[in-house]
């Protein structure tokens, strides 16, 4: 595979990475925004700024359902941005070199021409390529299979944290929709080991209410939203070790122009 094939390759891969954290982050943002107020109803004084209005790692009280702090969705909603714009300028990047510069698309090309010179025939092959010291992004193969490396354990820890998040809530909110329900018996059985996290966050939709006011304001599919962030943040740790092996491997296929002496 050819230079222009890799950079095209990558180019897809890095847009689809920015659009997945996009995702993500906004998929976090809407519960958050929708929730912070309802859930924010731990006790303490004003003084304590004990804010809990996050829809990650809620409790449920003997009073209330309150949610988690604040910092667990500010960090859901904001450590995606980093490598979010670091993707987008990556994408762009290979964008302009596969679609204006047309860099390396003819590197593996090869043309044939018969010559006769005396009476004999002579097949003359030749191939284009470009110059390994006229492209220096080959010397970036390996920082970037390094940064896209270091990045892939950053958003696994970030997605592993939205994960653990959300089932923290989605296991209190069951206790607090038995107690609720007034549930006993095989009803109780299914909300605790039956019923999906899916249905749980539909429950929470519809039945829980703003604390202090007692009144229920406008529904969202908080379960589906938050299901997709986790699903587009997975998916993207998946996408940057795609790209760290894939970088990896362009390197390994330019080493003899890597080294210090060269060939």
């Amino acid at each position: 595979m050819n230079q222009y094939e890799t950079e095209k390759r990558l180019c897809w891969v890095y847009s689809l990475l920015a659009t997945l954290l996009g995702v993500s982050v906004i998929c976090v943002a809407i519960p958050y925004n929708h929730w912070r107020e309802t859930l924010d109803v731990c006790p303490g004084s004003w003084l304590e700024n004990t804010n809990c209005g996050c829809i990650f790692y809620g409790v449920s009280t003997s009073q209330y359902f309150n949610g988690g702090r604040d910092p667990y969705c500010l960090y859901a909603i904001f450590a995606p941005l980093p490598i979010l714009v670091y993707a987008l300028v990556m994408a762009v990047f290979h964008m302009y070199r596969v679609c204006i510069n047309n860099i390396g698309k003819y590197e593996s090309e090869k043309s044939t021409t018969v010559e006769e010179i005396e009476g004999e025939s002579i097949i003359v092959t030749s191939r284009a390529r470009v110059a390994a010291q006229s492209d220096a992004v080959i010397f970036c193969w390996i920082p970037n299979a390094s940064i896209a490396a270091v990045f892939a354990l950053y958003n696994l820890l970030h997605a592993a944290i939205m994960t653990d998040g959300f089932l923290k809530t989605c296991h209190q909110y069951r206790g607090y929709l038995v107690r609720q329900l007034r549930a006993t018996g095989d009803h109780a059985t299914a909300i605790h080991f039956r019923l999906s996290c899916q249905s749980i966050f539909d429950f929470m939709d519809y039945i829980q209410r703003d604390a202090p006011n007692v009144r229920r304001g406008d529904f969202i599919n908080s379960g589906i939203a938050l299901q997709i962030a986790l699903f587009t943040s997975w998916f993207a740790v998946f996408l940057w070790i795609v790209v760290s092996v894939y970088t990896s491997m362009r390197a390994y296929k330019e080493r003899e122009v890597l080294t210090c002496c060269g060939n």
